[in-house]
């Protein structure tokens, strides 16, 4: 049994059917109340050939789609293929691990950290005498999990601590961002994560698509559900819907009455460039997708994701597009190669 085909399996055997019930009912309340089973049977049709899950169906409008359509988006299974053309599987430790991510990318992370592998308690003593405040992460997390907010005039036992820290394997400690005015006007109890995605072509980086996850809550770290999600244009402005995981339209934050109309950051195309920059330093790895904050003292990268996410830019609430991602990553690097992914 090759990979894909395990992960495919894994797919199926993880189905979450009270999820897909909420699915099924908001395609059928958009689509004039049609018949939930043929909704199902449909989604079930589609997983079979494209390999595409019941989260991406609804994502893509999979129902209202041309097969013509449905060929420029990325599936589960697809992107499986994508992924392993784009990216030297020998270099992609360089941003699965974040300890060896801060190391290649200090330039571009712009702040200070400690290895608690290589640092003995003396050490970690003298790094939290530096700051008021820092976050402590699993180098191996993802979705916000294993990240602890440390406020440094509250630890009680230091050396408690770091022996703590390390028996987590919380073994990355970073001072804090402190994040911009104009992002905490929008949300100012997380860092708010602005994914670009970038795209290496013939020593070129070019920016695929981008968008800000903000949570809608008062969590003091950025996770994977309940967030917002919309995109900016190089000048600043939302280019797009504002729209949560299931395609609610948002005018403003439930939280601070932010008017989404109103934002304007004008560090976006700072950005950017920051991430077309960091793009080049590892050629080998060509499809990135960058986590960045708009901190106080401009943007920087949080870290890059080997494994970019696809989800949110091929939802058809963001801007009503018919086109998918796979479109979107063709559009750079051409024709020819897309045919040699075999997809």
């Amino acid at each position: 049994m090759n990979n894909l085909t395990k992960r495919m399996l894994k797919k199926v055997k993880g189905i979450n059917y009270k999820k897909m019930d909420v699915i099924v009912d908001i395609i059928s309340k958009n689509n004039n109340n049609k018949s939930k089973l043929l909704i199902k049977i449909d989604i079930f049709l589609n997983f079979l050939k494209r390999g595409i899950g019941y989260t991406d169906y609804f994502r893509g409008d999979y129902i209202n789609l041309t097969s013509k359509q449905k060929d420029t988006y990325v599936t589960a299974k697809s992107f499986y293929k994508v992924i392993h053309y784009l990216n030297n599987q020998d270099y992609i430790t360089i941003f699965h691990d974040k300890l060896i991510f801060n190391k290649y990318f200090q330039e571009y992370i712009k702040r200070d950290y400690i290895n608690l592998k290589k640092s003995t308690f003396e050490d970690f003593n003298k790094f939290l005498k530096k700051h008021n405040v820092v976050f402590a992460k699993d180098p191996t997390g993802e979705c916000g999990h294993g990240i602890s907010k440390i406020i440094v005039k509250d630890i009680k036992d230091k050396e408690k601590l770091y022996n703590n820290l390390i028996e987590n394997k919380q073994f990355l400690v970073e001072e804090e961002i402190i994040q911009s005015k104009q992002l905490n006007e929008i949300n100012p109890n997380v860092v708010n994560s602005f994914r670009v995605v970038t795209l290496v072509k013939d020593g070129k980086a070019y920016i695929v698509n981008n968008a800000l996850r903000v949570n809608q809550d008062e969590s003091e770290v950025i996770g994977c559900t309940n967030d917002l999600y919309f995109s900016f244009s190089s000048d600043g402005k939302i280019d797009s819907n504002v729209i949560d995981d299931y395609g609610n339209i948002y005018d403003k934050h439930p939280l601070t009455g932010k008017k989404f109309s109103d934002v304007l950051v004008k560090d976006v195309n700072e950005a950017f460039e920051l991430c077309k920059k960091a793009a080049l330093e590892v050629q080998e790895v060509r499809y990135v997708g960058w986590d960045v904050a708009f901190s106080n003292k401009g943007p920087v990268i949080v870290e890059g994701n080997e494994y970019p996410g696809y989800g949110i830019f091929q939802f058809f609430k963001l801007k009503n597009k018919k086109e998918g991602h796979l479109k979107e990553i063709e559009d750079i690097i051409g024709k020819d190669e897309i045919n040699n992914m075999k997809i």
